[in-house]
């Protein structure tokens, strides 16, 4: 009975670290503009975390989201752009970068590198 108490409190403990080191990589980002370095390497795409929101630059158009921390995850949602128009290969990449965004559930900081789901940046 013993260790079944111990591991059940140590899962809670663990997800609530998780969900604590989530919030804390948020709060960490905020406030600062990111570079996109992989998998868009000379893209100008940018990102900026503040207030459980996103915006930056996707290549041709400006853009802007919600971020929220669900669990040990987060989740993009809510994104919408401007309406300019661009060359094919950069508008493609635009739609690819926003899609991803929205199926990333995963954040990570270390130092000045963020990675969202499988992207990269780099602080500026």
């Amino acid at each position: 009975m013993n260790k079944l108490i111990i591991v059940t409190l140590s899962l809670f403990l663990f997800a609530c670290q998780s969900s604590f080191d989530v919030n804390t990589t948020i709060k960490n980002a905020s406030g600062k503009t990111y570079s996109m370095v992989a998998p868009y390497k000379d893209s100008q795409i940018t990102l900026t975390i503040d207030s459980g929101k996103i915006n930056g630059f996707a290549g041709v158009n400006r853009y802007f989201g919600t971020i929220e921390v669900i669990g040990n995850t987060i989740k993009i949602s809510n994104i919408g752009r401007t309406k300019m128009a661009g060359p094919e290969k950069i508008m493609k990449m635009e739609e690819d970068y926003i899609k991803s965004l929205e199926a990333s559930n995963k954040i990570n900081l270390k130092g000045k590198e963020l990675r969202i789901g499988n992207m990269k940046f780099i602080e500026k």
